[in-house]
Parts: C-alpha cells; structure tokens; sequence
C-alpha cells in the first residue's frame, strides 16, 4: 500500500512541476524537466511534440509504465523512444533498445512499455527524431 501512495505523491508532484522544464546546459541538446523523469533529446522538437502525461503502476510485480506523446504541430514526425528502468536507488537496472515512435500531425498516442526487471521502481523516457 505504501508503494502505491508513494508513486501516487510522485505522480502528482510530476502533474504539477511538468510545465517547468529547464534546459541542462551541460549536455548539448537535452532538455530535462526538473524531476528528470522524461527527456526529449531535441530542443527543437520540444516544442513541437510534448510529453502530456505519464503514470506508472505494478502489474504482477513488475513496473508498467505509459507515456502520453502529443505532437503539436500539423507535421507528422518519424520519432524514437527509449525507456530506461530505474531501482530504488535510482541506478539504472535496464534499457530498452531506441523503438519507433510515428506519430502524426496534432496526435496524442500512449505508449506503454513494462519493465523486464523486477527491481525497476521507477523510470526515465528518452524521445528523439528517428536517427
């Protein structure tokens, strides 16, 4: 019951700061928002296609998460995403290889994906243009 409260509080923590992205001038070309839980790997492309929401639960013991992608633009994009599967901790536990993501003009898809390991507590979502 305590796991579910506490993604419940991170969840609505992520809800309230998502609209405060800040660009990490340390790495070229990466915008993090300040809880890190979602980067999108072309500051360009953040304005154009967004992160409209995210949520996570456990189904039968491992982490299912789904990511809500908007494309705000009337432009469709060839796109990549990869999930990286963090433990309590924070290290990463494992990755998935870049998938690819179509997404067209002014569409809001949901991504679900599920963790491979059971120490995955929580994750991080990458979105690029396809490479």
């Amino acid at each position: 019951m305590m796991k579910v409260l506490k993604y419940l509080l991170i969840f609505g923590m992520l809800l309230y700061f998502s609209g405060c992205g800040m660009a990490d001038k340390s790495a070229s070309n990466v915008l993090r928002s300040d809880t890190n839980q979602h980067i999108i790997n072309n500051i360009p492309l953040d304005r154009k296609v967004s992160v409209a929401g995210f949520r996570s639960k456990f189904h039968n013991g491992l982490l299912l998460a789904e990511v809500d992608i908007k494309n705000n633009e009337q432009a469709s994009y060839d796109l990549e995403y990869k999930i990286s599967w963090l433990d309590d901790t924070g290290f990463e536990v494992s990755k998935t290889p870049w998938l690819p993501l179509y997404i067209n003009a002014m569409e809001l898809k949901s991504i679900q994906k599920i963790a491979t390991n059971p120490k995955a507590e929580s994750f991080k979502f990458y979105l690029r243009l396809k490479q």
